[in-house]
């Protein structure tokens, strides 16, 4: 029971001693508001969870455009899951008028876990540039 007590005193010093860390986000909830975003064509929150290095190139292809109509927005596999990286496969359904034809669109995603600048808090972001979009080409 003294253990118990000397231990339950200790823990506050110890946190207090490391530091706080924001728990790390999950993956699969950080890509469910991508894609929840990009199946809304809300590109600009979109854009959120991409990294600044590659978010120009992002918003130049995600343009609001009257005639892209998208259908669905989901990731098909988490491949090379580890602790701060991990590929995702991406696809986009879509169809853009005049035609009505449902077409598919894939984006392998390297998303890297990255700290702000002083260490405590982590999000997960898309590191690599989207392909270029058919209609784009």
């Amino acid at each position: 029971m003294r253990n118990f007590l000397v231990l339950f005193l200790l823990c506050p010093l110890l946190a207090a001693c490391m530091g706080i860390l924001e728990p790390k986000p999950e993956l699969d909830l950080i890509s469910r508001g991508f894609t929840e975003s990009m199946r809304w064509s809300d590109f600009p929150a979109a854009a959120g969870y991409v990294d600044r290095d590659a978010r120009d190139e992002f918003l130049v292809q995600f343009t609001e455009d009257e005639d892209l109509h998208i259908v669905d927005s989901t990731i098909l596999s988490m491949d090379s899951l580890q602790e701060d990286q991990a590929t995702l496969v991406y696809v986009l359904e879509y169809y853009r008028l005049p035609s009505g034809k449902i077409n598919k669109w894939r984006w392998e995603q390297q998303w890297q876990l990255v700290l702000d600048g002083n260490g405590k808090t982590a999000a997960w972001l898309i590191k690599n540039e989207p392909p270029v979009l058919p209609w784009k080409k």
